[in-house]
């Protein structure tokens, strides 16, 4: 059993309150911990916080499809696969928010958007971000896997 000084029993110096100021030392304490014990003290934070009988449901994508040039071996529209898709060029705000639409009516929670390319170009970005802000203006959770973004792009 852990004792006292375990960093998922000091989770909150608040208990209405989940920590945001982990230091170094807590988070690299985590990897000497046993992994079943992490993975139940873990169950017991996340149920501290969340129901542990809901689910969340979630929709992903592809807003723009096949023609990355890199060579990421998990991704399937990578460089390393032949999967006979064509690159398409980025889809039109408008498809996607319906499709957002569809999600939310399905009972997704949960929106999120992947694009096939290695980096985000500038002239993508305010089209990004109207897709993004559409998607959260019908009140679903948002998330984007979108390539190495630069600060500016981020913000």
């Amino acid at each position: 059993m852990a004792d006292d000084a375990s960093p998922l029993r000091t989770l909150s110096r608040d208990p209405a309150e989940p920590r945001h100021d982990w230091t170094l030392e807590e988070v690299e304490a985590l990897f000497a911990r046993p992994f079943m014990e992490l993975v139940f003290e873990a169950a017991t934070v996340h149920r501290r916080w969340f129901d542990p009988s809901e689910v969340q449901k979630s929709q992903l994508l592809s807003i723009k499809t096949g023609g990355c040039a890199e060579n990421c071996g998990y991704c399937s529209q990578s460089a390393s696969f032949d999967t006979g898709l064509k690159a398409e060029k980025l889809m039109e705000t408008s498809a996607v928010l319906a499709e957002a639409m569809a999600a939310k009516a399905g009972g997704a929670s949960r929106f999120c958007m992947g694009a096939a390319w290695r980096e985000l170009k500038d002239r993508d970005t305010p089209k990004l971000a109207a897709m993004i802000s559409g998607v959260k203006a019908l009140g679903l959770e948002t998330c984007a896997t979108l390539g190495m973004l630069t600060a500016d792009q981020a913000r």
